[in-house]
Formats: C-alpha cells, sequence, structure tokens
C-alpha cells in the first residue's frame, strides 16, 4: 500500500507547481503498512513481500519526497523487526505498467528504453562520469531512462517470494550510499532485495513461474461487487487531482514560443556603441 499524490493547493514558488504534505506521505507510506505488517505477524505469516522502488528511483526521490520515502524506509524496518531480513523480501521496481494502468504507453516506454542507442548512451555517460576524479551520477536520468516492468511480472515474483522462492543469496546484499536533503548518510535495512527491472525479469525467468486462475465462487464474487471492489477508479492513484499536474503547460509553451522565436532569428539582438 502506497501513495505519492501531491498536495492539492499548488507551490507557485515550484516549476512544476507540485507541492507535497510529508507528513501524510510518511503516514499513508509507513504508518499503514506498519499496521498490515503487524497484523500478519500475529497471524502467523511466515514472511512479508513489500513493494518499494528500485535504487534508482529511491536516489532520485530521497530529499525531494521526503515524507515518501521515510515512509518506504519506515514499513522496511518494521518488518525487517517482526520477520528479520531474511524473510522480508522488498521488490524495487520503476514504473509497473498492465492491465489499465499505461497499459500502451508503458509498452512503447519500454521499448524505448531497452534501444541500444539508449544503452549507448547510458554507457558512454558513465565512462565520462568515471574520467572525473570525483564523479557524479544523474539519478533523474537514470530513474528516467530505466525500462518499466509488467504488472503480471511482479505479481508471480511477489506470489514466489511469498512462497519462499525469493532468497537473498539469488539477489546479494542491498546497495546503499543514500543520503537524506541535509546531506546525512541514510541506511536502509539489509532484506532480500530484488533491484530493479531486469533482477524482477531474471528471477521470473530463471524461476520459470507461470500464471495460475482461480475460480472465484459465487459468494466472494457477490461480496466483492458489494462492496464496490469491482469498479475501476476514473484516474490512476497517482495522477488524482490532476490539475497540479497541468500547471507546468503554460510555462513550457512560453519556453517554446521564446525558442521558436530566437531559432526562426524573428529576434534580433541590436548592440548600440
Amino acid at each position: 500500500m502506497g501513495n505519492v499524490d501531491p498536495a492539492q493547493e499548488w507551490d507557485k514558488l515550484t516549476f512544476f507547481g507540485l507541492a507535497y504534505d510529508d507528513e501524510l506521505l510518511y503516514k499513508e507510506n509507513g504508518l499503514v503498512n506498519e499496521c498490515a505488517i503487524k497484523i500478519a505477524k500475529r497471524f502467523g505469516a511466515e514472511r512479508f513481500v513489500f513493494l518499494s522502488v528500485s535504487y534508482e528511483v529511491a536516489k532520485m526521490l530521497e530529499g525531494p519526497i521526503d515524507g515518501y520515502m521515510k515512509g518506504k524506509r519506515h514499513a522496511e524496518h518494521i518488518s525487517s523487526q517482526s520477520f528479520g531480513n531474511d524473510d522480508t523480501i522488498v521488490i524495487g521496481s520503476s514504473l509497473i505498467y498492465g492491465g489499465k494502468r499505461f497499459p500502451t504507453f508503458g509498452k512503447i516506454y519500454s521499448q524505448i528504453t531497452r534501444l541500444p542507442v539508449i544503452k549507448a548512451y547510458m554507457n558512454g555517460m558513465d565512462s565520462l562520469r568515471n574520467l572525473s576524479s570525483s564523479p557524479m551520477e544523474d539519478w533523474v536520468e537514470r530513474a528516467l531512462l530505466s525500462p518499466p516492468v509488467k504488472v503480471e511480472t511482479v505479481a508471480r515474483v511477489a506470489s514466489a517470494a511469498a512462497l519462499g522462492m525469493v532468497t537473498k543469496d539469488a539477489v546479494g546484499s542491498r546497495r546503499q550510499n543514500f543520503f537524506d536533503s541535509n546531506g546525512k548518510p541514510v541506511t536502509y535495512d539489509d532484506v532480500v532485495f530484488v533491484d530493479g527491472t531486469v533482477s524482477i525479469e531474471n528471477i521470473d525467468k530463471n524461476l520459470q513461474l507461470e500464471e495460475y486462475t482461480i475460480e472465484v465462487s459465487d459468494f466472494t464474487r457477490n461480496l466483492v461487487q458489494l462492496q464496490g471492489a469491482d469498479k475501476e477508479p476514473i484516474w490512476e492513484g497517482a495522477l488524482i487531482g490532476k490539475k497540479p499536474y497541468l500547471y507546468p503547460l503554460p510555462v513550457i509553451a512560453l519556453f517554446l514560443s521564446v525558442f521558436a522565436l530566437v531559432s526562426s532569428q524573428q529576434v534580433v539582438s541590436v548592440t548600440v556603441t
């Protein structure tokens, strides 16, 4: 369970106008999952599977959306305390697509990020950074160029993890080297961490996981319909309150207009001496 919705109020001091309520995000991503972890432990669950974000995405969000990442870390820590590092499996994905969640966009995005030219570009940038004595990486670029993953793949790996088929031997130790917005180091629990789309897809391939269809009883089906859970939301969770996302459009249009005028040489600079 998680949420990264922006606040309804626009923050005109930022370029995109997006503002985040860190306290609310901490509660929705951390404390809510803490309740789920404690309930699972109380009723005899052997392990806990938590859907989080990949290393690249965490590096990008650590600090800018502080409440979201603090909530994720809190939930992972509580699970580590309750179930132990070996029985806490965290699936760190980038963008998840499929079903009614970005089905077409996700496929196109995935194909673009896997193009040889994109891989060559990333390798070239890494080579240039390594020439520096203190190389710095662009984590926004890395996160945006990380391939998205199908929701069916995530579901199969999460199910396998719940059954104890995903272990630390398969994924290795978790990468650290995180810092908060104040520049102080942040340490994550060394749980079983499946990092990124490539790792998720490799586990799915190596375990040769299959999908199974379970017949649902009429009673369960009627109960779901009674609770309204069969109805799809109008907007994807992260896009609820779409007005904040429209705020940068006039600014972008202004910059494009100025760029078009300059490039077409309709704007001429004159120096008087």
